[in-house]
């Protein structure tokens, strides 16, 4: 099914506010089932492992909002078939493909069913020999609350990263903890890696697209940089691989034009939605993951 400049166009205006599909409150939302839909392969990679059973969970940064086309199988959760987790599968040929990203999910998503669907944890099965973890973004209302505060020049951008960021932030630890903990539990023996977010913002000066004025730029780089370090402790503390794609990322941010792996508030037809990653963005982050592995995460651990 593939995504129009229509569905683009109000996808955008509905998660600008939101720059990650974030829940105003506890309700779960709905994740879509379980999919094992396979994909094109490309030629093997030999420097990766063997893969027989892999699950990506994650929100709208995993699943990939705007990209074309999406899957048959994921249109209530915008889930595209050139979100990264495809990509890494077409290179890893896993005999199973279970993608339950979801835009909007947030951790509590990932751990509780919702409105009858399934949790997306319940994709995880003990023969499961790796799992992808894109989580943490929306917990909190944090993204929503980043683009409400900062956009617009209104004053309030310094006092919320100041004053309601890091509580939210110390708190997302721990329940990203909690998702990687109960990854662990449900498939004892795959290999389980948290992913963590391109940049959308340069680390100093700004442009239109961004819709985020210059004094502002610093502070929201360093809430951008304050969430990698959020994933990278709740890696830490279940003793997990953190695949952080920050450094990655630096000089491919929502002003880099041509050279952008985000969005800003501008968007190309087809090429995701705003405030998230284009295609050279999920491309780059499937790169990174399989370098992960390549390097020795090794899978079934």
């Amino acid at each position: 099914m593939r995504i129009t400049r229509q569905l683009a166009t109000v996808t955008a205006v509905s998660l600008a506010l939101l720059a990650g599909c974030s829940s105003t409150s506890d309700e779960p939302q709905e994740p879509a089932a379980t999919t094992s839909t396979p994909a094109p392969r490309p030629s093997a990679t030999p420097d990766l492992p063997a893969v027989r059973s892999y699950v990506a969970i994650g929100d709208s940064f995993t699943s990939g909002p705007g990209l074309a086309e999406l899957r048959d199988d994921g249109a209530f959760c915008l889930r595209s078939d050139h979100n990264w987790p495809s990509l890494l599968a077409r290179a890893l040929r896993p005999a199973s493909f279970d993608d339950v990203s979801c835009a909007g999910a947030t951790t509590y998503d990932v751990l509780q069913p919702g409105r009858g669907a399934a949790a997306q944890i319940d994709a995880v099965r003990p023969s499961t020999d790796l799992v992808t973890v894109g989580i943490g973004g929306n917990d909190g209302n944090l993204f929503a609350s980043l683009v409400s505060s900062c956009s617009g020049g209104g004053g309030t951008c310094r006092p919320f990263l100041r004053d309601s960021a890091p509580a939210i932030l110390d708190e997302t630890v721990g329940r990203i903890a909690k998702v990687l903990e109960d990854v662990r539990a449900r498939a004892p023996k795959a290999t389980v890696l948290l992913v963590g977010y391109p940049r959308i913002m340069p680390d100093s000066g700004t442009c239109a697209s961004v819709g985020i004025p210059a004094a502002d730029t610093a502070a929201v780089a360093g809430a951008e940089e304050a969430l990698d370090r959020s994933l990278a402790a709740a890696a830490r503390q279940v003793g997990v691989p953190y695949v952080s794609v920050r450094d990655a990322s630096r000089g491919h941010d929502a002003c880099a034009g041509d050279r952008a792996w985000t969005n800003g508030a501008d968007v190309r037809d087809e090429d995701g939605i705003a405030f998230h990653p284009r295609r050279a963005g999920m491309a780059a982050v499937a790169r990174a993951v399989q370098t992960e592995l390549a390097l020795g995460a090794g899978v079934g651990r």
